[in-house]
């Protein structure tokens, strides 16, 4: 790993060390270290004759590729601030969250002279060096699982905490081989897969992210001999259903995440089982708040289940503390965010006492191993015990026909009712009374409604986490 302080010295470096080694590759596209430099650079000078200055916040809406990795370390270059925003949501709520950064431009393609870029149209020397590790590296839009996303100030400083942490539990090694299907707006996506190959010195092959694309990641995987790669669990259980295990061969894998969402012991069992791996995928837990990672588990560490389904997600990584409060997920780092852009009581709700105020349910093992349950407004309060939805969504997918579960308490009277949502197709109350089965066994107790709905109508984030805040106030305003 580099010992740069900022991104843009980390690819400073890789391109004085090891100019001709892939960078990144997308599609039939690739590029060495001297050609993200040289672009990088070009797009650089361009921008910062077009009036972008140093401490600028830019609005990247582009979709996944290599422009978008050229246009992310342009910005580094110069000093600006990017945000990446989902280019698939839709225009208003775009529009809408691309306004709350109060950008100096948004970037929604690269221009080009020629058979390269275009051309600065008045001569600049150099873009400037930025070396301050305590400027802003980016803003991070959070999942927004409980309401509109807020942005998350990043430090460069974060950034290399960060790294050097899971550094340390990856041990990345010069053979490594990295593959991305998580999309660049999203933190996993961003601080793996697109910064993180700049800093460990390492290839990365990125897959365009979309759910008809999980066959095409695998196949990367098999046909590089990728190493390391990362998803959260829904990404892993679809792989299950869509690949066939006799078109790819994924035994060159040795470090495989599992985060963004609370992740199930049957995902990782059944998606090993399929393709021959064993202590391959390793739970994690991290947020956009900790530059992504608090927690995960080492490849080869043996799977850990609690009597109630919960994985653990492994011990806190280097230099990283977490404690339990109240049954929430308290974390401590030099990784920690500076607070939350243009949001002052947000920023003193998260961070408090020195901690970050996760807003996630969990609980440390004797041996210091985190279970996350839940997002602490997700969870389902039944005779004063806290229940993780995930444990009645899990019982609820494993009914035939039923593709995504969301468990959620919704308020009725002085008490709160227990409501399983699934999105099936076929006989609504045989699918209503299977569900209900399997959820009691599971459990012990059946939830007091089953409520079936057609495919992609439960409340989920861009990044596929459900949304259950939303979903919540969709049932109470439906008073049903």
């Amino acid at each position: 790993m580099t010992d740069a302080p900022t991104i843009a010295m980390a690819l400073d470096q890789r391109n004085r060390d090891t100019p001709d080694a892939l960078a990144f590759a997308f599609g039939n596209e690739s590029l060495t270290y001297r050609q993200l430099s040289d672009d990088a650079e070009s797009l650089a000078r361009t921008l910062l004759n077009d009036g972008i200055e140093r401490g600028d916040r830019v609005a990247i809406l582009m979709p996944a590729g290599l422009d978008l990795v050229r246009a992310f370390y342009a910005l580094q270059r110069i000093g600006a601030v990017p945000c990446i925003f989902d280019p698939h949501v839709p225009a208003a709520t775009t529009a809408r969250r691309i306004d709350a950064i109060r950008p100096r431009r948004t970037l929604t393609e690269i221009s080009r002279g020629g058979a390269g870029f275009q051309p600065a149209h008045e001569a600049r020397a150099e873009s400037p060096r930025p070396f301050d590790p305590n400027a802003i590296a980016f803003l991070q839009q959070t999942s927004g699982t409980s309401g509109e996303p807020l942005a998350a100030v990043v430090l460069q400083r974060n950034v290399v905490a960060s790294l050097d942490s899971i550094r340390e539990r990856i041990d990345p090694s010069p053979g490594d081989v990295l593959v991305g299907w998580v999309p660049p707006w999203h933190d996993l996506g961003l601080l793996r897969f697109l910064i993180g190959p700049v800093f460990f010195g390492l290839p990365c092959h990125l897959i365009p992210p979309a759910v008809k694309t999980i066959p095409q990641w695998l196949s990367t995987i098999t046909t590089t001999r990728g190493t390391i790669t990362g998803a959260p669990d829904f990404a892993w259980r679809l792989a299950t259903r869509l690949v066939d295990a006799a078109a790819v061969d994924l035994r060159s894998l040795r470090w495989a995440t599992n985060g963004g969402e609370p992740v199930r012991a049957t995902t990782i069992e059944a998606f090993e089982s399929r393709f021959g791996l064993k202590n391959v995928l390793c739970p994690g837990y991290g947020l956009a708040e900790a530059t992504l990672g608090v927690s995960t588990t080492r490849g080869g560490d043996a799977l850990r289940v609690d009597e109630h389904g919960n994985v653990g997600c492994g011990k806190p990584l280097k230099d990283v503390e977490v404690r339990i409060e109240a049954d929430e997920i308290l974390v401590r780092g030099p990784n920690v965010f500076a607070g939350y852009f243009d949001a002052d009581d947000a920023t003193a709700r998260a961070l408090r006492g020195g901690w970050l105020h996760t807003g996630d349910f969990g609980k440390l093992d004797a041996d210091g191993n985190l279970y996350v349950l839940g997002r602490q407004r997700a969870m389902i309060k039944r005779g004063g015990v806290a229940l993780a939805p995930r444990e009645l969504e899990e019982a609820a997918q494993s009914v035939a026909g039923v593709r995504v579960a969301a468990a959620l308490g919704v308020p009725s009277g002085l008490t709160e009712e227990i409501v399983v949502v699934v999105e099936a197709e076929g006989d609504a109350s045989s699918i209503e009374i299977a569900v209900a089965v399997a959820v009691e066994r599971a459990i012990g107790f059946a939830p007091d409604r089953v409520l079936v709905q057609a495919p992609r109508t439960i409340a989920r984030t861009a990044n596929g986490k459900i949304r259950h805040a939303v979903l919540r106030d969709q049932l109470d305003r439906q008073g049903r």
